[in-house]
């Protein structure tokens, strides 16, 4: 996907076109931009990425907080009279380290729709907040492992633990992501698996971050075998809302917007022509104002 702006084309986390912009520096997106030598990018997100492309700036275009996680934007360009805006991928509410999207004003909106489904409407994040200290200090004589994508949602779950005096294990990939959220300002707590630090710690009772694949009960019965001690698991995730895991506990987290907030996102930009790149947007419209196409 492509948007024209003053005589190019930007690709919408995708090399289709003159110069690619990259919304944020999760794999599903970065994967349509690998290998360009200029990118349309924050520098959190090239970092995050990896990447080593010259950041373009064009004329008529704007880079938008979009929340989701750090370095994480939207995108808006001015061509010929009409403000289009990209969102990518975007969370509405502050977070934990208070990222959270703009609302711009546009008449073309390119976005997500992740939870457009009606039944997604996600809790508070104070609250899924509580429910995540609450099962850590009501099982402390148990490992804990707690499934989340290692980039974003571990970075949420380790100030989470912090903020309940908890330092939890970490992959060594989730640790070179939390170094990049310190160096712009977010410090994170954490003990890096495979450290000696990390073995004095996993003598005794440990919490720690695991990829979503990892935190199965098969898992944590096998960990419970090698340190001899109960071992329960857990994901975050806003899937969690209604879809079953093969885990002790779930805990709807997510950086996404919800289905009120996707509405709510539709009808605060103005916008009269709403496109989807990702997921079905057909209630969220539905549920919006009438004169939107």
């Amino acid at each position: 996907m492509r948007i024209p702006c003053n005589g190019i084309h930007i690709g919408l986390d995708s090399s289709d076109g003159d110069i690619p912009f990259l919304s944020h520096a999760h794999s599903d997106h970065t994967s349509g931009v690998k290998g360009a030598e200029r990118l349309i990018a924050s520098e959190a997100t090239l970092e995050l990425a990896g990447f080593d492309a010259e950041p373009a700036e064009f004329q008529n275009t704007k880079l938008l907080d979009a929340g989701h996680i750090l370095g994480a934007r939207m995108l808006s360009v001015e061509n010929d009279g009409e403000r289009t805006v990209y969102s990518g991928d975007f969370c509405l509410k502050p977070n934990i380290f208070g990222l959270k999207a703009e609302v711009p004003q546009c008449d073309r909106l390119i976005m997500e729709a992740t939870y457009g489904n009606p039944d997604y409407v996600f809790p508070p994040h104070e609250e899924v907040q509580g429910m995540v200290r609450k099962w850590v200090a009501g099982n402390d004589s148990a490992n804990l492992i707690i499934g989340c994508y290692e980039l974003g949602k571990s970075q949420e779950m380790v100030r989470i633990l912090n903020e309940c005096g908890t330092i939890p294990v970490v992959t060594q990939k989730t640790d070179s992501f939390c170094k990049i959220y310190e160096k712009h300002g977010l410090k994170l707590d954490r003990i890096v698996v495979g450290s000696d630090e990390a073995e004095e710690a996993m003598a005794r009772r440990f919490v720690a971050l695991v990829p979503m694949g990892k935190a199965k009960r098969y898992f944590a019965s096998r960990l419970a075998q090698a340190f001899e001690r109960k071992t329960l698991c857990a994901v975050a995730t806003g899937w969690a809302l209604h879809y079953r895991f093969n885990t002790d506990a779930a805990f709807p987290l997510s950086d996404h917007a919800d289905f009120n907030d996707l509405v709510d996102f539709v009808e605060q930009t103005g916008a009269k022509n709403v496109e989807f790149f990702t997921g079905d947007g057909s209630r969220v419209l539905a549920a919006a104002r009438p004169n939107v196409i």
